[in-house]
């Protein structure tokens, strides 16, 4: 079970990491109870991403029930959250960075909180109509460059990568992203996910 003091820690150490400062690395324990734990942020940032998800569902036809569309979104979640550390773990070891996997892979799954709250407020203020519709759209293009530099600053700083490993670990990631929401798209659309 984790504890109130350690999910602050965490947090500080994301939103420090987020202002691009590395101490925000040290923060996070690099073991695999520090691993396992990490994976309650999945948890605290599930209301945020529910939200999240109604605002952008009017974007996304819906071709199967209620039911099913809960199991799917709730199935895409979870495989989003251990997929990338899954495959990162690979690449890890043949980088010869498994030694800092663990602390990694706790750096970026509390950060995944801050994430997520940021595309949330920009989302809500663009559907809000508070901003006319091209400076939502400039909005939400600097958010995501703005978290893909966070997500290659916290490779760099936690796992101890060159600049280029930092880019090539947010193209992977980028790259299973866009994999699980293509498919998560065409299932709530009622298509098969390997079909042509």
């Amino acid at each position: 079970m984790i504890t109130a003091p350690e999910i602050s820690r965490s947090l500080f150490g994301a939103w420090l990491l987020a202002r691009f400062d590395r101490n925000g690395a040290y923060l996070f324990d690099n073991t695999q109870e520090a691993f396992w734990r990490s994976f309650w942020a999945a948890f605290i940032a599930f209301p945020a991403f529910a939200i999240l998800l109604l605002l952008r569902s009017v974007h996304v036809e819906i071709g199967v029930g209620p039911f099913w569309a809960l199991v799917i979104q709730g199935t895409g979640y979870v495989i989003g959250w251990v997929a990338f550390p899954y495959l990162m773990f690979y690449v890890a070891v043949l980088t010869g960075k498994d030694k800092f996997y663990c602390r990694y892979i706790a750096a970026y799954n509390w950060a995944i909180i801050l994430q997520i709250t940021l595309m949330l407020g920009i989302t809500a203020l663009t559907a809000s109509g508070l901003v006319p519709q091209a400076l939502g759209v400039l909005l939400m293009a600097g958010t995501v460059i703005a978290i893909f530099a966070y997500q290659g600053f916290i490779a760099h700083a936690a796992l101890e990568v060159p600049a280029m490993g930092a880019v090539g670990i947010v193209v992977l990631d980028l790259i299973v992203s866009l994999i699980l929401q293509s498919w998560t798209d065409r299932l709530l659309a009622g298509q098969a996910v390997l079909a042509g």
